[in-house]
């Protein structure tokens, strides 16, 4: 995958010399992710803000291929049985390349995005934990502009990881005197973002 992710590097900076248009967005947002119910409690990956970048070059009208990247810093939250609380302060990653189509060329333009990537988890705390999932990523949003150049985009999108072993973000809480303890979550994280996008002179 990560051969992938170079590959559509190299095709969208060959694009460049002769794309029709090339945009920039820094975006902010919020990413709801979710709870699951595992054999020892209840695992709580709790919403949080996001910040990331994404590069849009045309290749074609109204197509374009896509790079972006994504972040955010959630807590997971581990709810035992006998309700006690653990927390680990986590960190989640999207590295995705893919498609973006836009459905007109006027002030308003609603799009469709289907991209695929990698996702990468890891503790922020005393642990070494690391895992890389490939993963997919599907949005549909506006890009409003007020210039040629210049215009907000917003965008509702749905990223899933996968784990063909079967299973999920295998995350480590322990504590105490309890063992640690170990579980698959098969998680989608929803995000509701925004940016200001800066069109570059054709």
């Amino acid at each position: 995958m990560k051969k992938f992710i170079l590959l559509a590097i190299a095709s969208i900076l060959t694009n460049l010399v002769s794309a029709q248009r090339v945009e920039v967005t820094p975006t902010f947002g919020y990413t709801f992710s979710g709870t699951v119910k595992g054999y020892y409690g209840t695992y709580d990956v709790q919403n949080a803000m996001l910040y990331g970048a994404k590069l849009d070059v045309e290749f074609i009208d109204l197509t374009y291929f896509e790079l972006s990247y994504r972040r955010n810093d959630p807590t997971l939250e581990y709810i035992t049985s006998s309700q006690i609380h653990k927390e680990a302060n986590t960190g989640t990653a999207h590295y995705m390349a893919g498609v973006l189509r836009e459905l007109n060329n006027g002030t308003f333009r609603p799009y469709g995005v289907i991209n695929l990537g990698l996702t990468r988890y890891w503790d922020k705390g005393d642990s070494d934990f690391r895992k890389w999932f490939f993963s997919t990523e599907f949005a549909i949003g506006t890009k409003i502009f007020i210039t040629d150049n210049l215009g907000f985009r917003f965008q509702a999108s749905v990223t899933t990881p996968w784990d063909f072993d079967g299973g999920g973000i295998y995350w480590g809480i322990g504590g105490g005197s309890s063992a640690n303890l170990t579980f698959g979550v098969p998680i989608a994280h929803w995000d509701l973002s925004g940016g200001i996008i800066i069109s570059l002179p054709d």
